[in-house]
């Protein structure tokens, strides 16, 4: 177990609990895909102590907020309340991710909700698209919804649960990381009494494969009731914790990032060709995405690829300006204070600079302002291969 503590002024505290227990590790034990995503859903519904109206009704009653999230490498719970009344709702956090017992009743109610929660995800065109890009762009665990497919739904036990519960969300293996503001001394003595002390270690021993990517592809997809055409083109990117990731996120803004982007000026202020057009990276342990996106009409897309194009081969082939430098890096440091500003988003980083080893926020401040030009056009040359693009195009079915 690991404990984690961030002092803040803000008179909200977080609590968070999480787990290398995320959808890569169904396949270790033969799990449906999806199982993972169903524990977060039946966690909620009954400890021993207490039944899901009796939880819901406690944490509304101190003024908490209570959630949790199933990613491809994590699954955590959080709760966030006044600080005043952090240790009642650090024990009822402790009751319900440690000694749920899953209520067959209840669990058969939530695989119902998650089936339409699936079906819900599906209409949304940007989850269908990343559906679509994911399961041809990467080769491994990346490529695989994280709530399964109604296919793989229906398939679930509650007994199946219970199982993936015990043997991925051990106490023993449990991140825990509190943000509020208390004396160190005192976050130390509230975390050993409802988690236990730690030993600043958790379970590590899974292998996963390495991404591969293909050879560059153009893919047609097609979708009713859409009116815009949508761009997405992916390029391998980097793995969370690189070592250029500074750089790369540098690059992202200054070509692809707000309104005094070079793709945003270049394309809708200019030309007119498109709303909004982005340039962003998404990182795994195992694997990562460079990518462009957009939306146009049917008659601007061969205009916009083409801007797209020349962006990106002047950002691999001139250095970019001090200007656009310094001004990339003052974008991302309001970014990164902005993720900190609240005690949740300082407790999910504590965690994270745990479970996946990522570099502390001063240490990333003093990497980014190392960062020079060369470094830029060197990473762009890097994430944008065009050997390996993936052009995604989604037209409205007719």
């Amino acid at each position: 177990m690991i404990h984690v503590y961030n002092k803040t002024h803000s008179k909200l505290s977080t609590i968070v609990v999480a787990f290398n227990a995320g959808s890569r590790m169904e396949g270790f034990k033969g799990f449906n895909p999806g199982i993972a995503h169903m524990l977060e859903h039946c966690i909620f519904k009954g400890t021993n102590k207490r039944d899901f109206l009796e939880i819901q009704r406690e944490i509304a009653f101190l003024g908490g907020f209570v959630n949790a999230f199933t990613s491809h490498e994590i699954v955590a719970y959080h709760i966030t309340v006044p600080f005043e009344n952090l240790e009642e709702s650090i024990e009822i956090l402790s009751d319900i991710v440690f000694c749920s017992t899953i209520p067959e009743e209840e669990f058969l109610k939530e695989k119902e909700v998650v089936k339409e929660e699936e079906i819900s995800r599906l209409d949304d065109p940007m989850s269908y698209i990343w559906k679509e890009f994911s399961s041809r762009f990467f080769s491994n665990y990346i490529s695989e919804p994280v709530i399964g497919t109604q296919d793989t739904i229906e398939e679930f036990t509650r007994d199946e649960v219970e199982s993936f519960y015990k043997t991925y969300c051990k106490r023993e293996n449990a991140i825990v990381s509190l943000s509020s503001n208390m004396s160190k001394k005192d976050a130390k003595a509230l975390l050993i009494k409802y988690f236990g002390r730690q030993n600043g270690r958790i379970k590590r021993s899974f292998n996963h494969s390495q991404s591969e990517y293909r050879d560059s592809s153009t893919v047609e997809i097609f979708r009713p009731g859409i009116e815009h055409t949508y761009v997405w083109i992916g390029t391998p990117g980097l793995t969370t914790g690189s070592r250029h990731d500074p750089a790369a996120r540098i690059l992202l803004t200054i070509l692809g990032s707000g309104m005094d982007s070079r793709l945003f000026t270049e394309a809708r202020e200019k030309r007119g060709l498109a709303y909004s057009i982005s340039a962003s990276m998404s990182d795994w342990e195992y694997g990562g995405v460079t990518l462009i996106d957009s939306s146009v009409r049917e008659a601007n897309l061969d205009e916009l690829l083409e801007v797209i194009d020349v962006e990106v081969n002047k950002v691999k082939s001139e250095p970019v300006t001090e200007e656009e430098l310094q001004r990339a890096k003052n974008k991302l440091r309001a970014s990164s204070y902005h993720l900190i500003e609240d005690g949740y988003g300082t407790a999910i980083r504590g965690m994270r600079e745990k479970l996946h080893k990522i570099f502390s926020l001063d240490e990333y401040m003093e990497l980014l302002e190392k960062v020079t030009a060369e470094d830029v056009m060197n990473v762009a040359n890097m994430l944008f291969d065009s050997n390996k693009k993936m052009t995604l195009i989604c037209r409205a079915e007719v």
